[in-house]
């Protein structure tokens, strides 16, 4: 079985000696290496060791360590010290760490330290049937393309108990981390790296598990990096995670912009969402794009179109713009810049700070028909009467 390490180390010097430790053992597998400058707030790799090489002076350090060791879903601690004494020990001991090593390292001894790791209990890891890609298109910026893609997520993976993955495919300007006020230690320039020694494991462990059920595979950190991701070596990732079997559904942010990569991706998606607002400038976006999509032969992949920030009262009824643009509106979500821009801010899903709003009480509705739930009642008798009904 392999076995997988994460590194963070003081010195460079040490940080390569462990480093040629990790790839000297068989089936082993070096996710990350960084120094403890970054060590990261929250473990959401699935890693089965974290080495750290241990500085005496450094109370954030042992706070870290003592922080990690207490959570039992997070893999085993080991450190690397520059000497081994009683006293050194026993603050390992309480600490919670599993294994101290120092220079050097006998490979009999790490050996009999890996073979002691019992396995880390995991979150249900039973199969799905099938993974559903659902890519979300915005037809401008601005017309709330990530904020659907995040709540939606959020109540699909917190309200259903159904594992989610968001994969950021704005890959100039990806925001989605901001939504949910993530740190994540890798994004899919990560994946990239290593994919051509693409594995189950190793992918799990690059993305950024936000709460007990919603997963991310955030956009490159950088512009430049825009560039590293092609059509080719997307489909390779999707198609993984789809054949996974992990994840009930993958929801995709494919940003406002269309080019040879979110084309692959529109292609490899179950049912693609162009979102608009009832602006002109983002109608007449959306028709072109319907003409574009259409021309490609795209409109197999179960084409919808979404009007966010809709009020009843505007200037445009719904059959206005369903037949401006010759396609019906499938779905309607309401206006509240004020809660939304809100929620944005604090880097919280607005489903889970204000559920009562509407537009989260639509999203929930709307997260429902995505997974073929019934339609709750909405008026208060027809809610009585349902309850009634499952009382008898």
């Amino acid at each position: 079985m392999t076995q997988r390490f994460s590194i963070y180390y003081h010195s460079q010097e040490n940080g390569a000696y462990l480093q040629q430790v990790v790839n000297s053992l068989p089936q082993s597998l070096l996710v990350a290496t960084d120094t403890l400058s970054n060590l990261p707030p929250q473990l959401n790799s699935q890693v089965d060791v974290v080495w750290v090489e241990y500085q005496g002076d450094n109370p954030k350090l042992d706070r870290w360590l003592e922080k990690t060791t207490a959570d039992r879903q997070n893999p085993a601690v080991f450190l690397y010290l520059k000497e081994l004494s009683t006293g050194s020990l026993l603050k390992a001991l309480r600490l919670g760490i599993r294994e101290c090593f120092t220079f050097p390292i006998p490979e009999a001894e790490l050996t009999a330290a890996l073979a002691r790791l019992q396995p880390r209990p995991l979150v249900d890891e039973e199969s799905v049937e099938s993974t559903q890609l659902l890519a979300f298109l915005g037809t401008k910026g601005g017309v709330g393309t990530s904020f659907l893609t995040a709540n939606l997520a959020y109540l699909l993976a917190e309200a259903h108990k159904k594992r989610i993955l968001v994969v950021d495919l704005d890959l100039r300007y990806g925001q989605l981390i901001y939504f949910f006020d993530a740190r994540p230690q890798y994004n899919l320039i990560s994946a990239l790296k290593d994919w051509e020694r693409l594995d189950s494991a190793y992918l799990k462990g690059l993305l950024y598990l936000y709460g007990s059920h919603l997963y991310l595979l955030p956009a490159p950190a950088r512009i430049e990096e825009a560039e590293a991701v092609t059509p080719e070596n997307l489909e390779k990732i999707l198609r993984y995670l789809k054949n996974m079997r992990f994840f009930s559904l993958i929801l995709v942010d494919a940003g406002s912009r269309v080019d040879e990569v979110i084309l692959k991706a529109l292609e490899l998606s179950d049912k693609t969402i162009l979102v608009t607002t009832p602006s002109l400038p983002a109608l007449s976006n959306t028709k072109k794009l319907l003409e574009l999509l259409h021309l490609l032969g795209l409109e197999d992949t179960h084409l919808e179109v979404w009007l966010n920030a809709w009020q009843e009262k505007g200037d445009l009824s719904r059959s206005e713009v369903a037949a401006f643009l010759a396609t019906e509106v499938a779905q309607t979500l309401p206006a509240d810049a004020k809660e939304v821009d809100r929620s944005i801010n604090e880097g919280k899903p607005l489903a889970q700070t204000t559920p009562g709003n509407p537009v989260s009480r639509e999203l929930k509705g709307v997260a429902g028909k995505i997974l073929g739930l019934p339609e709750a009642p909405t008026g208060f008798f027809s809610r009585l009467f349902h309850w009634l009904r499952g009382k008898s």
